[in-house]
């Protein structure tokens, strides 16, 4: 199988070095393509993300830096890896994020998982399962997104273990008709994907992942992240809640080049 990983980094030069570094030639001999993408961050991630393959002790021309040609958010860079994974005929997208919280090695075990089920749409990583280990993460974020999963499980009648950790795998056949371009370009683009994906009674498999939080700043409102949670599930709950497929054109990006002092 052909597998894209696409890394959405933003502003995260101090991390992005530990996630490519996290990567061996066993690994990269799973994948297609490696693409890290600066989505317009303030720090270079771009530049320290080349720095860093610099080091790398084997050959890594399977991973290419990339910038977003606007800022697209969280969500928008997730549609822009989908779409550039169809681009080169990529059967799967695994989206790995760039600060270093969930870890490379273990896309390995999502990679097996789809290798065992090819029926699944999605490998979800879970923070929350048994299996899953945490690392930093305060009590009541913990708490917090248990009680989330909660309502999800009991309002859509679909166990959910967690509603958007930073490593995930994604068949693009279930992506084929464009909806998740209607889907929110921030942070919660991932709660529009997974109920899109039980309105669609999709085949997904939720795996314990690692988790860790260290000097990663996160981008994150909790306020503002809980109550769109709560709003969408409500609106998919009393069938409000709709999709229809945008233009994909602004969603793009280019090869890194650093720019001069």
């Amino acid at each position: 199988m052909k597998v894209l990983v696409a890394i959405p980094s933003y502003n995260c030069a101090p991390q992005i070095g530990r996630v490519l570094a996290g990567f061996d030639e066993k690994l990269l001999a799973r994948v297609t393509e490696v693409i890290v993408i600066d989505d317009q961050g303030k720090d270079d991630t771009g530049a320290a993300a080349l720095a860093e393959l610099k080091k790398l002790p084997f050959d890594h021309s399977k991973i290419k830096v990339v910038r977003n040609d606007v800022n697209l958010g969280l969500g928008g860079s997730h549609k822009m890896a989908f779409l550039y994974g169809e681009k080169i005929g990529a059967d799967y997208v695994a989206i790995l994020h760039g600060d270093d919280q969930a870890k490379a090695p273990e896309l390995n075990n999502l990679l097996d998982a789809a290798e065992k089920d090819p029926e699944l749409g999605a490998v979800l990583g879970s923070r929350f399962m048994r299996g899953s280990t945490l690392r930093g993460y305060a009590w009541e974020r913990i708490w917090g997104n248990r009680v989330f999963n909660l309502m999800y499980t009991l309002l859509t009648f679909h166990r959910t273990l967690d509603l958007g950790s930073g490593l995930n795998l994604f068949r693009l056949k279930n992506l084929a008709d464009h909806r998740y371009l209607g889907f929110d370009d921030r942070m919660t683009f991932n709660f529009d994907l997974l109920l899109d994906y039980y309105s669609k009674n999709t085949k997904l498999k939720f795996v314990p992942i690692t988790w860790t939080e260290e000097d990663q700043v996160t981008n994150a409102r909790n306020v503002a992240v809980g109550k769109r949670a709560i709003q969408q599930l409500l609106l998919w709950r009393f069938g409000a809640l709709k999709f229809s497929p945008q233009p994909a054109g602004k969603y793009t990006s280019s090869p890194y080049i650093k720019e001069k002092a």
